[in-house]
């Protein structure tokens, strides 16, 4: 799977495959991949890939659009959320078993030794603090996809752009990089990162925190230091109180634009077999022919219904006679029988 050279689809609500490769003993590892994709209304799948038993070793991927440059900081900032509220309801369900209480307090003193246990930025067992790193407990890492069709946007844009993903990444313990399908360095430099966390390769040392290039900048590697503040226009914000998460997020906005809503899902299903790379000649057939029956189903359906309503239709004159004459003795019987002026007042 992480050979494959065809041309990307999109992903249609969850969608499962895998990855394999030959370990150092010769024996077969497999790395299972579950896909969310559809916008965020399809956010609860998330339940079905990560729970009590994956999350030892989970790693979470969240990708965003670099085409759609207003959308990236809040997608990622939505999913980063709707991560640790699943993490949340997981530990919950640990802790009621004495033997798995202490699960993710394990998994976030992990996720901090392995960010790096001397950097300054740290915090550890998710301790929110000046500067400080919350560990969710699992390896996530920030995907920023489509750089090509970002690359030629103006370079002040590009440099707000990467800087607020940093801070995003870094204050989450993530790594975080950019890739495009056409360019091959940024290809490779995904699937190095995956390589790492998914069947323990070597780690990934190269660093790009070049806004100008594709950026690569492994977890542990940045810091808010080097991220640097916020490029908020209105220097009272500063002074309100606001955290940096709000600051970065405001400073943002003012480059891209605010967004009413994040897509929820797509206007149309995409073809889920569109070159027929998965045809099966006696089920292809079957479909055909239960296609085929439907149709005819449908039609005697729809004979059926426009006879029983003629018939009704036929019926219904016959039926309504009778009343009208009476409606037509009434009035007659009414115009005979005229009141008188006091009748009339009376009445």
């Amino acid at each position: 799977m992480m050979e494959r050279e065809e041309e990307p689809r999109p992903t249609l609500a969850l969608e499962y495959c895998y990855a394999r490769r030959t370990g150092k003993t010769g024996g077969k590892e497999v790395a299972h991949l579950w896909e969310i994709g559809g916008g965020t209304a399809t956010c609860n799948l998330l339940d079905v890939a990560l729970n009590e038993s994956a999350v030892k070793t989970a790693v979470v991927v969240i990708a965003a659009d670099l085409s759609k440059p207003e959308e990236v900081f809040p997608m990622v900032s939505f999913w980063l959320d709707k991560l640790r509220a699943r993490l949340h309801e997981i530990e919950k369900n640990l802790k009621a078993k004495p033997a798995s209480a202490k699960v993710m307090d394990q998994l976030r003193e992990r996720a901090a030794k392995r960010f790096g246990e001397k950097h300054p930025d740290n915090a550890r067992d998710g301790v929110i603090g000046k500067g400080s790193v919350r560990h969710t407990g699992v390896t996530v890492v920030i995907v920023a996809t489509k750089f090509d069709q970002f690359s030629q946007k103006d370079p002040e844009l590009k440099r707000v752009m990467a800087r607020s993903l940093r801070f995003l990444a870094h204050s989450n313990g993530a790594s975080l990089l950019y890739t495009s399908k056409d360019d091959k360095q940024l290809v490779a430099g995904f699937r190095n990162v995956l390589t790492q966390w998914l069947f323990k390769g070597q780690p990934v040392k190269t660093k790009v925190t070049d806004h100008l290039k594709g950026l690569l900048v492994p977890a542990g590697a940045d810091s808010h230091q080097d991220i640097g503040t916020p490029p908020v226009a209105d220097k009272s914000a500063f002074e309100k109180g606001m955290g940096p998460g709000e600051l970065w997020k405001a400073a943002f906005e003012a480059y891209f634009g605010k967004i009413d809503a994040l897509p929820s899902g797509p206007s149309e299903v995409p073809a889920l077999d569109p070159k027929g790379q998965f045809a099966e000649r006696d089920i292809d057939n079957a479909l055909v022919q239960k296609e085929e029956d439907l149709k005819l189903y449908r039609k005697a359906q729809e004979k059926q219904e426009q006879a029983s309503k003629a018939a009704v239709e036929k019926k219904a004159p016959a039926a309504k006679a009778p009343a009208a004459a009476k409606a037509s003795r009434t009035s007659s019987s009414a115009r005979a029988a005229k009141p008188t002026p006091a009748a009339a007042e009376a009445t």
